[in-house]
């Protein structure tokens, strides 16, 4: 008779072509001052070495006791974005926790003592941090740079700089409220930095399976519903101070292929109909704002405004009958919906330019007070 018993917390990796980087990840886990929990990777169809590279881990995790064991579980079909893995990753883990790392990135040292500390102690489904390390300043680095892979300078204080979610820091763990309403309304005016981010959340596996709580399938973005159903269903939700992952920004090889302009537009503008569908799908769930519709539209005017931002590159670089051709053949096939598309399509431009405007006005500002110092210190 087995006498296994399920670990604390399962750290679910999604993984694509990541055989350079995933080594310093999984040694970030093999150094946790908490030993109790488990690993599961979900490739989603790499084409280079990446599963050689994590098999060959196996050894040093199942070894030392706990719930230290790897497991790599390896998808059919490739599905282009993080979210589905992460849920293959959901429903094949046993522990009583979720912690989520990207392929790229690292944990603290004592990153899942703390996050399970402060989960058990407030008895929290949700634990959000509300900072992420960035190394370097957040300068983005070459892959081919040799401290991309350097434990050394990946685990060094010095290169850490600690990025809040909030101008003024948390002194100390608190719950949020217990009114949805508020909740939304504190996270969506202005929205906190990081905060629809995967990667600072740390959850209780039966909130996410007894909430049927699921990320899209959406080549991008799939964070934001998942977040926002989270932060809405969430019975005790926890935000805390402590700052426990690791982020390092790097630059892609320019042997990369890039996704033609058409392709690339066409995707970000698919992600705009999904999550509207998805944000749209939990508000159904959500009684407490059945009667608010004030808040009911600001969340959906929130997702739409920041994935719409997301195209600003594309207004600029194309021309916009173009941009609208895009858009009515892959939206509005029927000419009689040609008016919906010009309409979006102007919709898009004049949002794009209005956030532009709004950015050189806050700059002039900034370089008026500048300016006023430097003549008063005269």
């Amino acid at each position: 008779m087995s006498t296994e018993t399920n670990p604390l917390v399962s750290v679910i990796i999604p993984m694509f072509n990541s055989a350079k980087f995933i080594s310093q990840g999984l040694e970030s886990l093999l150094y946790q001052t908490m030993k109790n929990f488990e690993v599961v990777v979900i490739d989603d169809c790499s084409t280079d070495n990446s599963v050689e590279v994590v098999e060959s881990f196996k050894p040093r995790f199942n070894t030392m006791g706990g719930g230290h064991n790897l497991h790599v579980i390896k998808l059919a079909k490739n599905t282009g974005a993080p979210g589905v893995p992460r849920n293959v990753g959901i429903q094949s883990a046993r522990g009583k926790y979720i912690a989520f790392l990207d392929s790229d990135d690292l944990f603290t040292k004592t990153a899942l003592e703390e996050l399970t500390t402060l989960a058990e102690k407030f008895q929290a489904e949700v634990v959000h941090t509300d900072g992420v390390f960035t190394l370097w300043g957040g300068k983005a680095k070459s892959e081919d740079d040799i401290a991309m892979t350097d434990m050394n300078e990946l685990t060094n204080p010095k290169n850490f700089t600690a990025l809040y979610g909030r101008k003024k820091k948390l002194l100390a763990p608190i719950l949020e409220t217990d009114d949805v309403a508020k909740r939304v309304h504190k996270w969506l005016n202005p929205p906190a930095y990081g905060f629809w981010s995967t990667v600072l959340h740390f959850y209780r596996r039966d909130f996410l399976i007894d909430n049927q709580i699921v990320f899209a399938d959406m080549v991008v973005c799939e964070d934001m519903p998942f977040a926002l159903e989270a932060l809405c269903l969430a019975k005790r939700y926890l935000i805390t101070p402590n700052v426990t992952y690791i982020r390092r920004r790097r630059i892609g090889s320019a042997t990369k292929n890039q996704l033609a302009p058409e392709k690339a537009f066409l995707t970000r503008m698919h992600a705009v109909n999904c999550g509207f569908n998805e944000f749209k799908r939990i508000l159904m769930k959500l009684p407490a704002l059945e009667n608010l519709p004030d808040y009911r539209y600001n969340m959906l005017d929130w997702f739409m405004k920041q994935r719409i931002g997301a195209t600003k590159g594309f207004y600029s670089r194309q021309p916009e009958f173009k941009l609208y051709e895009w858009i009515k053949s892959e939206f509005y096939a029927d000419d009689d919906h040609a008016f919906a598309a010009y309409l979006f399509n102007k919709a898009s431009l004049y949002l794009n330019r209005t956030q532009e405007l709004e950015a050189e006005i806050k700059k002039l500002r900034e370089e008026i007070v500048e300016l006023k110092k430097s003549l008063e210190q005269r």
